[in-house]
């Protein structure tokens, strides 16, 4: 086993003062942008990062993983969190959670960070494809990604059955009468053919399984009822659930992720529409919040606990040593029926 790559070797490759190594590590003095570049530059060729158990045990292993998540204005982050930290704690592991914004850089807003916390390796949950063929996953220490985008056989991939989940669903929904059925969801830009040609991302993929159900049983998908927002929170359910009452109204609404769902029901009732029996609402994820909901929510389960159990025994491998080729896993997935729908 090669030995541990040491501050002073950084600011030996750098060609700075280990005092200048250390301020670039933990975010203090004054330095040119040029001279902390270099050290990161330094850091990753040279694969160091902070090694937090030296400082105290002397294990070589800092016995924690870090996870970076999209920020906690919706459920799921949250719920994701709390079940990858279950888990790494039966296997002997702390987590170290780092948010980013939605919407915004991303997770290459937060590798900086990753090398000054100390973490053996680290849980990549990305809300948007990574560019360059996921380079960015190509770090100094293990990665596995989480997400509904293609990590390019850089790194294990843990992910969900967005596809079957919502054709499955859209379709069980066509086939006990609802005659309309409306999605919450869509991207902006409205783009069909590039949505349905998607190899990733949830929006799309999600979207192909819905337009699935209907071509499976002959029917024409009415583009006027698939609903375009962004973010997908509770605002943006809200703004939704005033365009599903534009024109016609539809029987059903399938919502890609349970926060809409919560928006869209909050807007429907203010407007007098009973839930479920003037529109039906289904969501995507199964947050624990859906069963205080009124009504509680029927929603898709992604199987969000096995999703966390497989990223961080892949991870946990990774760190122990396994070597072998990029993995992929994909969760199960069943519907929960509650009051939102009509069984």
């Amino acid at each position: 086993m090669r030995s541990r790559v040491t501050i002073k070797d950084v600011a030996r490759e750098a060609d700075v003062s280990i005092k200048t190594v250390s301020n670039a590590l933990n975010g203090t003095g004054s330095m040119r942008p040029s001279t902390r570049e270099r050290v990161l530059k330094a850091m990753h060729n040279l694969g160091y990062t902070v090694n937090v158990s030296a400082r105290s045990l002397k294990t070589g292993s800092s016995k924690l993983i870090g996870l970076a998540v999209f920020d906690f204005l919706q459920p799921f982050s949250s719920y994701l969190a709390n079940q990858i930290i279950d888990v790494a704690r039966e296997r002997g592991y702390g987590v170290i959670v780092s948010t980013y914004a939605s919407g915004g850089a991303g997770i290459p807003s937060i590798i900086e960070e990753t090398y000054r916390l100390g973490a053996d390796g680290w849980i990549f949950f990305t809300d948007t494809a990574l560019a360059d063929k996921a380079a960015i996953l190509s770090q100094p220490y293990p990665t596995v990604l989480a997400g509904d985008y293609s990590a390019y056989g850089k790194a294990d991939l843990v992910t969900m059955p967005n596809v079957d989940a919502l054709e499955k669903t859209t379709g069980d929904l066509l086939d006990r009468g609802y005659r309309s059925v409306a999605l919450v969801g869509a991207p902006a830009d409205r783009d069909w053919k590039r949505v349905l040609d998607a190899k990733e991302g949830t929006q799309e993929l999600r979207i192909q399984g819905y337009v699935r159900a209907f071509e499976k049983r002959g029917l024409e998908v009415d583009w006027s009822k698939v609903i375009s927002v962004y973010p997908l929170n509770s605002v943006s359910g809200v703004e939704a659930g005033d365009k599903l009452l534009d024109g016609e109204r539809p029987d059903a609404v399938v919502c890609l992720d349970d926060a809409l769902a919560f928006g869209v029901m909050n807007e429907l009732q203010r407007h007098g529409c009973r839930i479920p029996e003037d529109i039906a609402v289904v969501g995507f994820d199964n947050v624990p919040e859906g069963t205080f909901s009124t009504p509680r929510l029927t929603t898709i389960d992604p199987h969000t606990d096995e999703y966390a159990r497989k990223a961080v025994e892949m991870l946990i491998e990774r760190i122990e040593g396994y070597n072998g080729d990029p993995r992929t896993f994909v969760s199960g997935f069943s519907l929960i029926e509650r009051d939102s729908t009509r069984v």
